[in-house]
């Protein structure tokens, strides 16, 4: 991956966030952990990691997709891009893996 694509995703990154944080109110704590531009800049995958007082996240990705196209005429007021990419959100697990894991290795120390 160039150097420019990941510069602009970690500017993405952040400027999505903000946006989240400032101007909607998502169903839960929502954390934009990575984006990740196709090279023509025409798509970008936003991972975010969702906290909700629920165990179902199911709520907050579909508020994303419901407000998808405000979050893309946000990001072209902010950035200084030609063209807006695409957003597709997806859910980032990692967090709840990794914790899985740890548990779970907690668990077998404590048998031995």
């Amino acid at each position: 991956m160039s150097r420019r694509i990941e510069r602009v995703d970690k500017n993405l990154q952040r400027l999505i966030g903000q946006i989240i944080d400032e101007e909607l109110q998502p169903p839960g704590l929502v954390s934009v952990m990575a984006v990740s531009c196709d090279l023509d800049l025409t798509m970008a995958l936003v991972a975010v990691s969702v906290y909700a007082p629920t165990e179902d996240s199911g709520p907050t990705l579909e508020y994303l997709h419901q407000r998808n196209s405000f979050i893309r005429r946000e990001l072209a007021s902010r950035s200084s891009m030609r063209r807006t990419p695409k957003l597709r959100f997806v859910l980032d697990s990692s967090l709840e893996d990794g914790q899985a894991m740890i548990d779970r290795i907690s668990e077998l120390s404590n048998r031995s």
